[in-house]
This record gives C-alpha cells, structure tokens and sequence, in this order.
C-alpha cells in the first residue's frame, strides 16, 4: 500500500523555467527523485508512520510501527486514539484502539481492541501479482504521470541526505494513478460496478483539480532510500469536503445535518497531517502477533472469498 501512496505522490513533470542555473537544479532534483523513486519499490524497511487530523471539537491520531518485505509481506502494530466534544453537551469522549495489521499470502488481517476485547477483521490484500505488475511498469507509470507534478526541488540537503520538496496537482494524480490502476487488469467488476466506480474516481478527480499537494521526501545520498516522507494532507480533505458541500447545495446530492455539519467542518476548519519515516530491516528480527489475542479476537468481518477474482484477474489480465 505504502509504495503505491509513494509511488502516486512522487510523480509529476516539471515547469522549466528562469535562469540556466534554475533550470539545471530542477533537473538535477528530477533526477534524484527517478532514483530515489526506484530504489522505493525494491527496499525491504522498517517504518514508523503517524497521521493526525484536528477539527473544531475532534483530535484523531493514529501511530504504527512494523515493516515492509519484498515479498509483499507487510507487519505492522500500533495505536488508534479519538477524542470528540459534544456540542450540545459539551461533553468529551475519548478511546484508544490498539491494533495489529498483517499483509500475508495476499490477506489483509486486522485485530483492534475495543472495550478490553479483540476483534478481527479479514479483507482481501493486496495480491503479489498486482504487487509485480506495479513494480515491473514503474518506469512506464513514472514517466506517464510526470505530468502531474508542478516541480521538484532539492530542500536542506546535508553531507548524508538529500531533501525533495514535490508539488503536484492531486486531482491529475487521482486520474493518471487510476488510468494506470485500470489498464493492467487486476480489478475484475461487473459493468454496474465498474460505471459506479469510474463516476467516483471522476467525482474525486474533480474535487481535487487545481489543489496541490506538497510531499518533503528526505533520501539517502549514497544509495537514494527514503529515509522520510512528510505531507500536510489538509488542501485534499478541504477540496473533497468542499466539493460534496457544493453538491448539496446544488441539490446533486442529500446531507443530514450532521453530514453537513462534519463536511464543514472538514471544508473549513480540520487539519490532516501524514508522516513515515524508514530503516533498514533487521532479518533476525521477528514481528509477531500475541498467541492470546489470535485466539481470543472475534471474526467481526470475511472477505477473503473475492480475493480469488482478484488474483485470476490479475493474472489473466481480463476485466
């Protein structure tokens, strides 16, 4: 998952322009973005990532550790806390959901804690197929979505790390990342689906054309890995939100008044930060999931039974 959100924000093409010596810095930027875009997709890492989101009476903060294998492998653990106000009443709410996630042999396992007991919930992964289609048309999807990015530029580089600031238009992104995501066959749905699909993507694409989206991506000099990625993922939500807003008012679609009230909020006032930074992986060590919630966790949710048509299709490379 994480390479593909790397792959979608690292793209873009650049607006030559000023002096030679900005031109050529420029350059020099994009070409340490290409490497550092494929050295990405064959390193093995340890990560640890936050994502904060504050509005007006609400705090989410969501923290994780774990890490990343070539294999497609992914392990993570962490901690998911909430704290909400109530307008009327005033009162505030809290939680913390302490959660493990695992990607292996093409399932996505969730366990969260809620009320002192486990539960468990088993989705459809990302298959190992889709995982080598991406990474064998990497070059092709980088030079494709170069389009997307307004520039690139080399920020407090250091004698060890080099830092890329990229400024892209998310809306381009959203539709050049679902082209390539639609052409290489890996989703197998019905035509209802598929029309009900395309007209959110475009719905998405929309809402976000024209809004950019800065990444500080941080890398190694002597081999290009990404030490850390950094983005504030509040010009996004603000469009979305703003969108739908305008969709209601336009009588294109129908909000409670609590709807409303969260897609203002989101609008207008909240905030999304994202952040993840990486390590090398050590091979000895083991990431695992306590025997006790294994055995305790209740099955909540299953859909492990379309992982089947995901992997024929991919395979395949039929719709």
């Amino acid at each position: 998952m994480w390479k593909k959100i790397v792959a979608a924000v690292g793209c873009g093409v650049l607006l030559w322009g000023g002096s030679p010596a900005m031109a050529a810095e420029q350059q020099n930027a994009m070409q340490v973005y290409k490497e550092a875009y494929m050295a990405n997709l064959d390193d093995e890492r340890a990560l640890y990532t936050s994502m904060d989101l504050f509005g007006p009476n609400y705090h989410w903060e969501l923290d994780a550790k774990g890490k990343v294998l070539r294999n497609n492998s992914m392990y993570l653990q962490g901690n998911l806390s909430w704290e909400l106000t109530e307008k009327k009443t005033d009162i505030t709410s809290h939680e913390n959901i302490p959660f493990y996630m695992e990607n292996e042999n093409s399932i996505l396992t969730i366990y969260a804690q809620r009320a002192g007991s486990w539960g468990k919930l088993t989705l459809p992964g990302i298959p190992a197929e889709l995982a080598n289609v991406w990474r064998t048309g990497a070059v092709n999807f980088m030079d494709e979505s170069l389009q997307a990015v307004k520039n690139v530029s080399i920020e407090n580089e250091t004698d060890k790390h080099q830092g890329l600031r990229i400024v892209m238009d998310a809306g381009k992104m959203i539709q050049i990342s679902e082209k390539y995501l639609d052409d290489d066959g890996t989703v197998k749905l019905s035509e209802k689906e598929k029309q009900e699909h395309k007209a959110m993507m475009d719905n998405l694409a929309k809402a976000l054309q024209g809004t950019d989206l800065t990444v500080d991506w941080v890398v190694n000099k002597a081999d290009r890995k990404t030490v850390t990625i950094s983005t504030d993922l509040t010009p996004m939500i603000r469009a979305y939100a703003r969108n739908v807003i305008n969709d209601m008012a336009a009588g294109k679609i129908k909000l409670s008044d609590d709807e409303r009230e969260m897609m203002e909020s989101l609008g207008y006032f909240s905030e999304l930060k994202f952040y993840m930074s990486y390590m090398g992986v050590n091979q000895n060590e083991k990431f695992t999931i306590p025997n006790d919630v294994r055995k305790s966790a209740v099955e909540l949710l299953n859909l492990t039974d379309i992982q089947k048509g995901v992997s024929e299709a991919s395979q395949t490379g039929k719709k």
